[in-house]
């Protein structure tokens, strides 16, 4: 992308890493352009240039309705995801983390995305018996196949979500934080550097079409 200004879509905006993804697409203003996709319309008042961002309301149910809104984007941030609890069931997560997933992908390859960005989880496995790393590693499988020129998967490890973090996860965040840099670093991401690791990412040569993007390569990116 040097050099070239050029279209991004922001997928699931709302969360902490999507949040932070948003943010740093306004601060560093690499694209021409960023539309941002949801189920509704959010207010941005403490963030005026966030607020100025299209927004476009899609119902994840019905996506093939809303072809339009996936089309037209070089790079697309897909930041959509949730937990079993959140979802209620573990079909409702399912339908979240794979199927809208996979079939926004799917709409935004038809449209003309070439560079895909997705956050997946460190742990990922499509042969796990857990559900939430079974699904993630199931949908990475998906989002190969759709074929697009360049997918980058990033694993994160232990999320830092702020307010959003689960007690367990702050508890173990607790643990950790004391830790050196180097040894935090393979425990744990901020959103913040993640958010910056995948915009910098898109300026990297690749040779390869689909690239797992590991936690201490989060952090090289990021610098």
């Amino acid at each position: 992308m040097a050099g070239e200004l050029k279209t991004a879509l922001v997928i699931g905006y709302t969360g902490a890493t999507g949040r932070e993804v948003v943010k740093a697409l306004v601060e560093t203003q690499r694209f021409e352009k960023v539309v941002l996709v949801g189920r509704r319309q959010v207010e941005f008042k403490d963030e005026p240039r966030i607020e100025e961002l299209e927004q476009r309301v899609v119902d994840f149910d019905n996506l093939e309705k809303h072809k339009e809104a996936f089309s037209g984007f070089d790079v697309v941030f897909c930041c959509l995801g949730t937990t079993r609890k959140d979802a209620g069931s573990a079909e409702a997560f399912r339908r979240i983390d794979f199927d809208y997933v996979h079939e926004s992908a799917r709409l935004c390859k038809d449209g003309g995305t070439t560079h895909f960005h997705y956050v997946s989880s460190h742990g990922s496995n499509k042969n796990s018996s857990f559900l939430y790393m079974r699904t993630k590693g199931e949908v990475e499988e998906a989002l190969a196949a759709t074929g697009f020129q360049t997918l980058s998967i990033y694993l994160p490890k232990l999320l830092l979500r702020g307010d959003m973090m689960k007690p367990g996860q702050k508890f173990f965040y607790q643990l950790t934080r004391c830790c050196e840099c180097c040894c935090a670093q393979s425990m744990h991401t901020d959103c913040l550097t993640l958010a910056l690791a995948m915009i910098r990412n898109c300026d990297e040569t690749r040779t390869q079409a689909v690239e797992i993007i590991r936690n201490k390569q989060i952090y090289q990116l990021a610098e």
